[in-house]
């Protein structure tokens, strides 16, 4: 949950900054990741990013190379390359704040289940992402995403 919830902060950052100082540290941050697994996955550690993501990874992840951190960092990086910054924005603040949202809410509070899914986390997920879209786009088209 943390890492996607901090996947909202690219485009304060972008707003901060600018673009293509937020795609170079992202790709230099994922290249350290992969550098990470890649070792970790050998019997050697890069001490700060593994135990950050074995903390973070579920037991059936931790076997393998964890894939969702770069898979994460890659479609932020091609929603910044591809699409026009408000567009960009929002997609990365429907991923970064209704999964987690969905999460925490299907998690703790869902009954009503669809296969591993709960109907509760599904509508708290599209709720938060609808309203974390808005500050970027309109409301339809917060609503399309």
């Amino acid at each position: 949950m943390v890492v996607h919830a901090s996947g909202a902060l690219v485009p304060v950052l972008v707003q901060a900054t600018n673009k293509p100082i937020v795609i170079i540290s992202l790709a230099i941050v994922t290249g350290l990741y992969v550098m990470s697994e890649v070792l970790r996955l050998k019997g050697k550690a890069l001490p700060p990013i593994t135990a950050f993501t074995l903390m973070m990874s579920r037991q059936d992840e931790a076997e393998h190379f964890v894939t969702p951190p770069a898979y994460f960092a890659l479609g932020i990086v091609a929603s910044l390359l591809l699409f026009p910054n408000d567009i960009a924005y929002a997609s990365i603040t429907i991923v970064s704040v209704g999964d987690p949202v969905a999460s925490y809410i299907g998690g703790r509070f869902g009954r009503t289940y669809i296969g591993s899914k709960t109907l509760e986390g599904f509508a708290a997920g599209m709720a938060a992402s609808f309203a974390a879209a808005s500050l970027w786009v309109s409301p339809s088209l917060s609503l399309v995403g």
